[in-house]
């Protein structure tokens, strides 16, 4: 994941704050995906839009390795593109952690990628994961956890 708190992404957190009655004074700004591992990051938020994705997973020693705070149910969320271009404000509605072979149809559902089953989302998961332990210098595992997120859309860039 990779995103800055930018003068265009702080602009449009406060429009929203405003707009919706956000009294939350703190949120999250990434992608969903390290576009370095997942060159087709940017295709994934046209799912967003379309209604189809509505959660994300993330190896958890991705947040611990990249100093990043782990997300809880309310939580706001920035999602910026690979320019790091605000394009969504979402809010955690749930986390969940379990061993990557424990993932579940249900949640593959929910992340609405390719055909939506849990065979895609193997598939695809395990490429992107293999590539960050690769660039970590440590070896696959398939009961590495991982960090589900689901979340409700609040705004789409611009308002």
């Amino acid at each position: 994941m990779i995103g800055q708190k930018t003068e265009a992404v702080e602009a449009f957190w406060q429009k929203c704050r405003s707009s919706f009655g956000i009294d939350a004074d703190d949120y999250f700004v990434g992608t969903f995906a390290e576009p370095r591992f997942a060159p087709y990051h940017d295709t994934l938020l046209d799912l967003v839009d379309a209604g189809k994705k509505r959660a994300t997973a993330h190896l958890a020693m991705d947040f611990v390795r990249n100093g990043i705070p782990r997300r809880t149910p309310g939580d706001y969320w920035m999602v910026v593109d690979g320019g790091n271009r605000p394009r969504y404000l979402i809010r955690i509605t749930d986390v969940d952690e379990r061993p990557f072979r424990e993932v579940t149809q249900m949640f593959a559902a929910r992340e609405g990628e390719g055909d939506s089953s849990l065979r895609y989302w193997r598939e695809v998961h395990l490429d992107y994961f293999e590539r960050q332990c690769k660039d970590w210098g440590i070896p696959w595992q398939d009961d590495y956890p991982v960090v589900c997120e689901g979340f409700e859309l609040v705004a789409t860039y611009p308002l």
